[in-house]
């Protein structure tokens, strides 16, 4: 199925972007929490590395949080830029497997 706008809602660009990120670096950070849970040093926080179960427990917060922080970075630049190229042509977007179909 393939949709044709003049311009996408800012709303829904942010919904996608917000999810996209929150759960891809979550995933990462939950990976990097697993390795500092084993004495691996992946996990910094303020300049000082975290091992152990604290380490674990930061990873937590830290993928929501980096996640939603990036997507709102994104999202500006995003805005700009798709409001500029609505000037020149409408924005195709194809889904896989539309629900209701």
């Amino acid at each position: 199925m393939e949709v044709v706008a003049k311009k996408i809602s800012k709303k829904s660009l942010f919904k996608l972007l917000t999810i996209g990120f929150t759960f891809g670096i979550s995933v990462f950070a939950i990976l990097c929490g697993i390795a500092a849970f084993f004495g691996s040093e992946t996990v910094e926080w303020n300049g000082v590395y975290k091992t152990g179960i604290e380490g674990f427990v930061y990873s937590l917060l830290i993928g929501p949080v980096l996640g939603f922080l990036s997507a709102c970075f994104i999202w500006l630049f995003t805005v700009f830029g798709l409001w500029i190229y609505s000037f020149f042509r409408p924005i195709k977007v194809t889904f896989k497997h539309p629900i209701g179909e």
